[in-house]
């Protein structure tokens, strides 16, 4: 049976699987799964990101501002994040390898 993730526990795993990814291309990932929902928000993307930061899970590997002077922020996770993932599913994991 597939289920979704919780949406945080799965930011943190598709940061896992790039070594740098920025919100755009983190929301462009999380769209197939949670473009649906009401969760699936900017607004509320940041809100995890801060959080996931705050708490040690990821860290910023760049920060810039583009041509329209938009804060792009780049993340990668950390040792921390990497620990966590241990404690996805075993089904999810199995059907996502």
């Amino acid at each position: 049976m597939a289920y979704t993730l919780p949406m945080r526990f799965r930011i943190l795993h598709i940061i896992s699987e790039h070594n740098d990814i920025n919100r755009q291309e983190l929301m462009d990932a999380l769209r197939p799964e949670y473009g649906c929902e009401g969760q699936f928000k900017d607004s509320l993307i940041e809100v995890h990101l801060a959080s996931m930061r705050a708490v040690g899970m990821i860290e910023d590997t760049d920060i810039s501002v583009d041509a329209a002077n938009n804060l792009i922020q780049r993340f990668k996770i950390t040792e921390y994040g990497q620990s966590r993932l241990a404690y996805l599913p075993k089904a999810w994991s199995e059907a996502h390898s």
